[in-house]
């Protein structure tokens, strides 16, 4: 049966992504541990410090693609849940997935984002953040909340929060970003829901649907 290949909005979605990925860069403090007395300010902390190593990324003049290439894809590797967003963003069907087919899409959704994100690169030059707040969500998680502006006033300024795991002794991972309370995450779960549900519960019609769009 060929797939009904609905066109997923990864195109929408991984520009607004790119715009927070690509704040971080390659913070020293990637590794930083959560404390369990203070999970907020460590979660702060982990996001200014990769914030501002990113301005430094974002000043480099004539960057070749291959370097931006890796610089990019280690990044992801680095400060993301991968894994556990890879299985989120498949909803309930993930468990139905063979192993195979599980593998192919982590690969192929890790590589439509990393190809998004390098191509809007440079439409990030110019944003500012700033912390507005943050809440502990239990003793593992914390919503860090920010406000990008464009420090040329051509852009609006645009909210965002962060959900950042951090688990006692364990390395801090983001694992979802909102942008004007839109959960990245979510939006992309329900997308790849839909395009399953339209090819009678085949895995297979999404990693067709995501191939699709690296061809294009």
């Amino acid at each position: 049966m060929t797939p009904v290949l609905a066109t997923p909005r990864f195109d929408n979605l991984y520009r607004m992504l790119t715009l927070l990925i690509l704040l971080w860069g390659l913070s020293i403090c990637a590794l930083q541990q959560a404390k369990a007395d203070d999970h907020s300010a460590a979660a702060e902390a982990h996001i200014e410090a990769m914030i501002g190593s990113a301005k430094n990324l974002l000043a480099i003049q004539n960057s070749d693609s291959s370097t931006r290439l890796r610089q990019v894809t280690e990044l992801l590797d680095t400060y993301f849940d991968f894994p556990s967003i890879t299985r989120f963003s498949a909803g309930q069907y993930w468990r139905a997935a063979s192993a195979a087919e599980k593998q192919e899409y982590e690969l192929v959704i890790r590589e439509v984002i990393i190809g998004t994100v390098v191509r809007n690169f440079d439409q990030l030059k110019g944003l500012e953040y700033s912390h507005v707040a943050s809440i502990e969500k239990g003793s593992k998680l914390v919503l860090v909340s920010g406000l990008f502006s464009d420090t040329v006033g051509d852009r609006p300024s645009m909210s965002v929060n962060w959900r950042v795991t951090t688990l006692p002794g364990k390395p801090i991972k983001v694992l979802d970003i909102e942008i004007e309370n839109i959960s990245m995450l979510v939006t992309q779960k329900q997308e790849n829901i839909a395009i399953i549900r339209k090819n009678k519960g085949e895995f297979s019609a999404l990693i067709a649907a995501m191939r699709e769009k690296l061809a294009s």
